[in-house]
């Protein structure tokens, strides 16, 4: 007789209120790399950070792996700047949705080429056997941040890096591929890790007090 309890049973966040820590990494237009983690100090205060949360209640947060410094050349990893915080996450109790890839990549990474599937899968294969060995949770994962304005922002109106324009569904394309893959590596290695798949949901309302935004909320 069956006695697991049904995945459907399963709480799939360990609170109702979920945490976050920005953690894009794309290049901008000179070329300079962005790193949020660090600019907001997230890194040097990753265990204050997570008590906090503790504190307010919430048991469940939002955390980016940055890929670059974890893949510093084509295939070989190193994990000095994520071991710190799986064992933040392991000392104060926080349930992670890992974001693996938030808006970039690896610098020698085109992200038009096949390759980048590939790169994708076997960077997703390799964290996630780090989570396995460092964690006894099960991983939660979100493989590919907000692949429809990604792919609006990067391929169709330049916004972010590769400030491609008119090329929106092939960027699209491409990270739903990235997308597979990585979640088919994962569960060769976590046949039971489970997936978010995020994407921004605006609703604006104009104030109450000024009618004259009511228009403009009404076309966003």
């Amino acid at each position: 007789m069956r006695t697991e309890t049904p995945v459907s049973d399963v709480p799939l966040f360990e609170s109702f209120m979920v945490g976050g820590f920005e953690c894009s990494t794309h290049r901008i237009r000179s070329g300079r790399r962005l790193d949020l983690i660090a600019a907001t100090g997230h890194d040097r205060h990753v265990r204050a950070d997570y008590q906090r949360l503790r504190t307010a209640g919430i048991h469940t947060a939002r955390e980016g792996m940055c890929w670059h410094p974890i893949e510093p050349s084509p295939w070989r990893y190193t994990f000095a700047s994520l071991l710190p915080i799986v064992h933040a996450v392991e000392q104060i109790g926080i349930q992670v949705i890992w974001d693996l890839c938030h808006c970039g990549w690896p610098k020698d990474i085109d992200l038009f080429d096949g390759a980048f599937v590939e790169r994708v899968a076997a960077y997703a294969r390799a964290v996630t056997r780090l989570l396995q060995a460092e964690s006894g949770r099960t991983p939660v994962i979100a493989p590919v941040n907000e692949i429809s304005f990604f792919a609006w922002a990067a391929g169709q109106v330049g916004y972010f890096h590769p400030f491609a324009t008119e090329r929106g569904d092939a960027v699209k394309r491409q990270l739903i591929r990235a997308t597979i893959a990585a979640i088919e590596a994962i569960w060769e290695v976590a046949p039971t890790a489970r997936f978010i798949h995020l994407d921004p949901v605006i609703s604006p309302v104009a104030a109450l007090n000024r009618p004259e935004d009511r228009a403009g909320a009404d076309a966003e």
